[in-house]
């Protein structure tokens, strides 16, 4: 039985009412290879040498957090197909997009940190501020005290992860993910990019 739209926000998720399609756009066949890229980087690193051993480390965990991002990213969007609007649908989608959100924040600053970059200036708003904060937020947050009518500190909307101060949109998020992804392309040597 499906439950009313109050039930939902009060019983289940904030917002969830609102909550109508949840659609995030699969990765699948911009990365057809990603499932093979640590495969490929300890072969490439066998026989071509092509990534300095000061770097390997470097490397192998952008390599891991970025197939670890896309991976919770195609789950979460295989479990947004089904039913969102049932409590373990909805909870199943926002567990992939918060395991998402962790590997792709950690991989994008091991990336930052190697290049001495920065991913934005604090107070900027874009999208790897919001995309910081969603990851730390999501991570760091005392249940007890979340605001009343709050059961989550983030929730999922039509068009992304919200909290109450920031939110991603799942075009933001694909996008960001794409940029990682590319990196552990180039690094994996995958035949799909590398040629």
């Amino acid at each position: 039985m499906p439950l009313s739209n109050y039930a939902l926000d009060t019983f289940v998720s904030q917002e969830m009412s609102k909550l109508t399609a949840c659609t995030p756009q699969s990765l699948e066949c911009d990365f057809p290879e990603r499932g093979h890229w640590l495969n490929q980087f300890v072969l490439r690193r066998i026989f071509h040498n092509h990534v300095s051993e000061e770097r390997a480390a470097l490397a192998f965990i952008l390599v891991r957090r970025a197939e670890a991002a896309l991976d919770e990213w195609e789950l979460a969007c295989n479990a947004a197909t089904q039913e969102v609007r049932r409590p373990s649908g909805y909870f199943k989608v926002l567990r992939h997009l918060e395991s998402c959100i962790a590997a792709l924040w950690q991989g994008l600053e091991f990336g930052r940190s190697a290049t001495g970059s920065r991913l934005f200036e604090k107070g900027d708003g874009s999208e790897y501020e919001r995309l910081n904060w969603l990851y730390n937020v999501g991570r760091h947050f005392d249940p007890q005290a979340l605001p009343s009518g709050d059961l989550h500190r983030l929730w999922i909307t039509n068009d992304g992860l919200h909290t109450r101060e920031h939110s991603g949109t799942f075009s933001e998020l694909r996008n960001m993910l794409k940029f990682l992804a590319g990196m552990a392309d180039k690094i994996a040597g995958s035949s799909s990019k590398a040629g």
